[in-house]
């Protein structure tokens, strides 16, 4: 009789865990849906729709063991709109639940997030989440970029000296980093070191002719009276064929 009556007990329970175990199928199933939408909306530039499926997702399954990525994802739809302040709320939201020791996944999150604070004119937390990503991965594949972001953020704060230091750290990378010679030579002319300046100007044209900013900041430097003529066009160079 004793035996009965516990099977009489157990039986509502395991009946209560099959339909939530089926529950819990079903939100990942429509969590899963809805998440590939995000992706192709975002994929064909639809970040309205994607940020729609985005959140789907969250209320589907709130508790996501990957709820980090739909985070991030929201995060850089958001970014493609131009809302920067929500973009770092999704990006803080998806650091909080990246797993510890996943190191490469957070490095993007806080690249991505201190873009979207340097957009926001945010300068302070955007130098800080570019060096707590330089700090957790010294030798990421992205690190001259960051050092090109932080570097502008550095001018924006008129700090000059960190922002070159900065800039030849990203060429240092990578000596064909056009952007960040006409970064440098920017902060060259800034800080009236002419020659510098005209260097760093005449590699970024060298590299990207076509880019016409590069070609004005060359330019304007020649232009300046300050120039001398051994600046303005540099030591004679004898032709020769081009490797």
């Amino acid at each position: 009789m004793i035996r009965s009556t516990n099977y009489l007990f157990i039986l509502p329970i395991l009946i209560i865990l099959f339909f939530l175990l089926s529950c819990a199928t079903d939100y990942n199933k429509y969590a899963d849906r809805y998440y590939q939408e995000g992706l192709v909306f975002y994929e064909r530039m639809e970040y309205d729709r994607s940020i729609d499926s985005f959140k789907k997702v969250l209320e589907v399954a709130p508790y996501g063991t990957d709820n980090d990525l739909v985070y991030y994802n929201l995060g850089m739809a958001y970014f493609k709109q131009r809302q920067y302040g929500e973009s770092i709320y999704q990006f803080t939201e998806a650091i909080e639940l990246i797993p510890e020791k996943d190191n490469k996944r957070k490095f993007e999150v806080l690249e991505w997030r201190g873009n979207a604070f340097q957009k926001n004119k945010d300068f302070d937390n955007a130098i800080r989440d570019y060096s707590s990503a330089i700090q957790l991965i010294p030798t990421h594949e992205h690190l001259k970029n960051i050092y090109h972001n932080r570097a502008w953020s550095w001018i924006h704060k008129k700090k000059f000296d960190k922002a070159i230091e900065d800039f030849s750290s990203a060429i240092s990378i990578d000596s064909e980093f056009d952007a960040s010679y006409y970064g440098r030579a920017y902060v060259w002319y800034k800080k009236a070191d002419l020659q510098r300046a005209i260097i760093d100007a005449k590699e970024a044209v060298k590299l990207n002719p076509a880019n016409k900013k590069y070609d004005d900041l060359l330019y304007e430097i020649k232009s300046s009276k300050k120039v001398d003529n051994q600046a303005l066009w540099g030591p004679f160079i004898k032709g020769g064929n081009k490797k």
